[in-house]
């Protein structure tokens, strides 16, 4: 009789861990939940500060030449280098590849490889 106790409550002892186990699982992956949105949001928030401080910082330090290139890539829609080269005299695509990167890094422009060509978007 004493055996059959000891193994029901062996088996319930088992069945308790078990159901224990899946509680903290289920509520590990709930914090997880709820931590991974909470880090969007924040993500969302930082991404939206840094396009007004960059509007603040790109209108403050643009140049003339700067701000014609920006106009020069809304108007026609996007630009590479070679475009740039043509409209604004530069002897080289170096010196438009650079500036045009120069600008992307200010986060002024989007970047996209097409092939062997690199187009700039105004955002």
């Amino acid at each position: 009789m004493q055996d059959v106790e000891e193994k029901e409550l062996e088996k319930r002892s088992v069945e308790t861990r078990t159901i224990l186990r899946e509680v903290k699982e289920t509520t590990e992956m709930e914090l997880l939940r709820q931590i991974a949105g909470r880090l969007q949001g924040i993500e969302e928030r930082l991404k939206a500060i840094e396009r007004e401080i960059g509007k603040e910082v790109g209108e403050e330090i643009l140049g003339d030449v700067d701000g014609k290139i920006i106009d020069f890539v809304k108007k026609n829609g996007k630009a590479c280098a070679e475009d740039l080269q043509r409209a604004f005299n530069y002897r080289g695509k170096n010196a438009a590849s650079a500036r045009l990167n120069k600008l992307h890094s200010q986060g002024l422009l989007e970047k996209r490889q097409a092939g062997r060509r690199v187009y700039y978007f105004a955002k």
